[in-house]
């Protein structure tokens, strides 16, 4: 089993919205990269209950930039595209959060499974897939030990740029923690998670 431990400082974050917002300096691991079309699935494994301030967060992080040219969103400073996936404290309750930035960043919640197999653990897995109607990638909250994946959302947009799949962009894989909450009263968020994973097509 394969640990890390992030620390977020207060005012930490991932998160752009019109007119001008783009915040993008949450700690996260080392990134994994590869090229987008050789991408098949990521997960990791977060605490469920380590979140004290609203929007403490923690879960996978996916970035995408061009391969030959990179460029930053629209103040400079962060991937021009996005997505991150996890747990996140919401009017004090942790709930399953998901974020997907093509241009501008949109965010959903919804309810977090209890999973008696794992309590004190969530698991979620971001992983693509095709049907007749095209590529996408699904996130999944996964439990009872693999037996059960209940989808939570599908992302369509990552793979619109290219009619052969992601051809020309490159995915940077890692996993992140922030507490966006600002105050240095507010201390540290200490997030230890487990177990990142990414598969890639050989």
């Amino acid at each position: 089993m394969s640990t890390f431990t992030l620390s977020a400082s207060p005012d930490t974050d991932i998160w752009r919205k019109p007119p001008s917002k783009d915040i993008f300096n949450a700690p996260h691991t080392q990134p994994l990269t590869n090229p987008l079309t050789s991408f098949l699935s990521a997960t990791v494994t977060v605490p469920s209950n380590a979140y004290t301030h609203q929007y403490d967060q923690s879960g996978l992080l996916l970035t995408f930039s061009r391969s030959s040219s990179p460029s930053s969103g629209p103040s400079g400073s962060s991937p021009e595209k996005w997505i991150k996936a996890g747990i996140e404290l919401y009017n004090g309750t942790p709930r399953f959060s998901v974020v997907s930035c093509d241009r501008w960043a949109d965010w959903s919640v919804t309810p977090l499974l209890p999973d008696p197999s794992n309590p004190d653990w969530t698991t979620l897995s971001i992983v693509k897939e095709g049907d007749e109607h095209g590529i996408s990638l699904w996130v999944y909250q996964v439990l009872d030990g693999w037996r059960r994946k209940e989808p939570i959302r599908e992302i369509c947009w990552v793979f619109g740029d290219s009619i052969n799949g992601g051809e020309g962009w490159e995915i940077s894989v890692s996993a992140m923690a922030a507490r966006p909450a600002k105050g240095e009263e507010k201390g540290e968020l200490k997030v230890e998670g487990k177990d990142l994973e990414v598969k890639w097509k050989e």
